[in-house]
């Protein structure tokens, strides 16, 4: 690569570009290499160059760049990835992979593509121990991986399509198994077109519960006679717009979590089991010490509580199991019986998961990858905790007030 940026990322310009208007046209359309060269005052084959790694730009050029695509200089840099944690701590592939008792090959599919090993529990928690890296940062290193930012890019480009027929009027087409799009994405992440579809479908689904209430915000400001300000519906339809940009943005994501690295079959049965035992827990026997053992290793013991009768689900783990009960309700067969997402059952509010359907793309990162430092909320300022009362027994109990939103 040329002189000039130290760690500019290429692909990155790549996907803002892809993402960015270009104005200058008199019918808005994406930005392409002409029209970003043209704005910063270069030539196509030096775009290409710098979104094929060939070349960096003068810091005087990124910020050009930067821009003209609406992002900022710092977003077109490349972040550390799980190879530059491990340079870092001076340690070769064949290292790491015996500090972790891994096979090199093993290893290497989490540092090359962002696999971690599903018969391995709880190997991100010693991936953080062995690089001494904060699991947050080490989300971050994975997702840096070319081959993970590879396949969200392949994600959002297969799934334009049918995001948008999914927001157009009309009746609602979910993703059959035997189109080209579910085929595309079965080969993208390695698994049954079925798996791909189901999990696309539950977002499809979602989005066309946003767009309908929008639709019929629109009606109501256009063709209602009413007294109430135009500009709430304004901002109404604003915060609905904003919400589906953001759960299209976040698809991706989705996908990479649950058909790349989801937890284990046998692990969600564990939890799906301690779920439907409610508050009072499951009583320890001798072939339940191995799956408390499991899930610990699994979720660094933030999931669950283990007494010296019982154990159970943490209050964390019953909001995590609630969010992630749709996704793995389609992927895995429900071990026992037919699980429905019902907090009553724990004594907390009810909600109308079909009614906010934003409410599980709020996904906390409490994931088989590590777990999330604001377990309750983002940030915890969803919940107003009585006077003496701590977090956990609230929960329980429900001795809880909600502030901004309840949680479900």
């Amino acid at each position: 690569m040329a002189r000039g940026v130290e760690g500019f990322d290429g692909a990155a310009l790549r996907a803002a570009r892809r993402a960015a208007p270009c104005l200058d046209h008199d019918r808005a359309h994406l930005l392409t290499v002409a029209c970003l060269a043209r704005r910063v005052g270069t030539s196509k084959a030096l775009i290409l160059s710098y979104e094929h790694g060939r070349s960096s730009p003068s810091p005087q050029r990124l910020a050009q760049l930067a821009r003209a695509v609406g992002v900022s200089a710092s977003e077109l840099q490349r972040r550390a990835q799980l190879s530059d944690l491990r340079a870092a701590r001076g340690l070769t592939l064949a290292d790491l992979a015996a500090a972790l008792g891994l096979a090199v090959n093993t290893y290497r599919q989490i540092e090359s593509r962002g696999v971690l090993p599903r018969r391995r529990p709880g190997v991100f928690w010693d991936l953080a121990k062995v690089l001494t890296a904060e699991h947050m940062q080490l989300h971050e290193a994975i997702r840096q991986i070319p081959a993970v930012r590879e396949r969200r890019e392949a994600a959002a480009d297969i799934l334009q399509e049918v995001l948008g027929h999914a927001l157009a009027p009309g009746p609602y087409r979910p993703l059959q198994d035997t189109s080209l799009p579910a085929q595309a994405l079965a080969a993208t992440y390695d698994v049954a077109p079925s798996a791909a579809s189901k999990v696309v479908n539950l977002l499809l689904a979602d989005l066309r519960q946003l767009a309908q209430q929008q639709a019929q915000l629109e009606a109501r400001r256009d063709y209602t006679a009413h007294s109430r300000p135009v500009d709430l519906y304004e901002r109404e339809l604003e915060t609905i717009a904003n919400r589906i940009a953001e759960d299209i943005a976040r698809v991706p994501e989705i996908l990479e979590r649950y058909l790349v690295n989801p937890m284990s079959q046998s692990c969600w049965h564990s939890l799906a089991r301690l779920y439907l035992a409610g508050p009072s827990g499951s009583a320890l026997r001798a072939t339940s010490i191995d799956v408390v053992r499991t899930l610990e290793k699994a979720f660094g013991g933030y999931l669950i509580e283990a007494g010296p009768v019982v154990f159970r689900l943490a209050p964390p783990g019953v909001l995590f199991f609630l969010d992630t009960l749709p996704y793995y309700r389609v992927l895995y067969t429900p071990p026992d019986r037919a699980i429905r997402a019902d907090p009553q059952y724990y004594g907390w509010p009810s909600f109308r998961a079909r009614a906010q359907p934003h409410r599980r793309h709020r996904l906390r990162v409490a994931h088989v990858l590590g777990h999330d430092p604001h377990p309750f909320w983002d940030g915890g300022s969803w919940m107003t905790i009585q006077s003496g009362t701590r977090t956990g027994d609230a929960l329980w109990s429900g001795h809880a007030t909600w502030s901004d939103e309840p949680p479900f």
